[in-house]
């Protein structure tokens, strides 16, 4: 009996340790979505309906829709991106002094930051003309372009390092519908017809599993009194 109570406490206090280890998951998942959102205010008509639209290529602001400046949406993703990155490791390093706990966050810095290089390097590589229309039959290489994928690939790699299959899910998420939005033209194109939906709507879409993660977790760790 004593074996077998002393046993149910080990896995008890494992489980409280790894809990502990993987509470602080939320900070980096907020900011993220935060990040998403805000990128809404990129866009010309976010939200309404337009009879034209002139979507510049490469899409700097995050899918295929007019912009209100390129540079400006240059200049938010490749210093919101680092930004989110450096509160993150912050967050990390805090939790890690008081906790003990550590999380590989240089791994979800890697990919975020790598992927934001190379897609830099792509985007100034010469590539042939620039694609006049998009669709299904079309360039494949304009879906690629797109500042979110980044911070697609920043969200799958926080979900490795906290061991997180609906983090995971969430950046696989983010990637499907950005190649979607900047592959297929106009916007929201699907076979047999289109989504009368609008840039803000789609980014409020992909943030929405960050949010519910970033809520669910928060919860959790004030239960916890973590």
């Amino acid at each position: 009996m004593d074996a077998e109570q002393t046993l149910v406490e080990v896995r008890r206090l494992r489980a409280q340790a790894r809990a502990r280890a993987h509470g602080g998951a939320w900070l980096p998942a907020a900011a993220i979505a935060a990040l998403l959102l805000a990128s809404i205010a990129l866009y010309r008509w976010p939200f309404g309906q337009t009879s034209s639209i002139v979507a510049e290529y490469p899409f700097w602001a995050g899918v295929a829709d007019e912009q209100r400046s390129p540079m400006l949406s240059y200049l938010f993703w490749f210093l919101g991106t680092p930004l989110v990155v450096g509160l993150t490791a912050a967050w990390y390093r805090r939790r890690e002094r008081v906790s003990g706990m550590r999380v590989a966050w240089p791994l979800f810095a890697a990919a975020g930051l790598g992927v934001l290089v190379l897609l830099a390097v792509l985007a100034a590589a010469p590539s042939g003309p620039q694609p006049d229309a998009l669709s299904a039959a079309g360039p494949w290489w304009p879906g690629f372009l797109t500042p979110l994928l980044p911070v697609a690939a920043g969200v799958v790699a926080l979900g490795v390092a906290e061991r997180s299959r609906a983090l995971v899910a969430a950046g696989v998420w983010i990637a499907l519908m950005a190649v979607w939005l900047c592959q297929w033209w106009p916007l929201g194109t699907i076979p047999g017809g289109m989504l009368s939906l609008r840039p803000g709507h789609y980014l409020v879409v992909m943030a929405l599993p960050l949010l519910v993660f970033a809520a669910v977790r928060y919860a959790r760790g004030r239960t916890a009194g973590d």
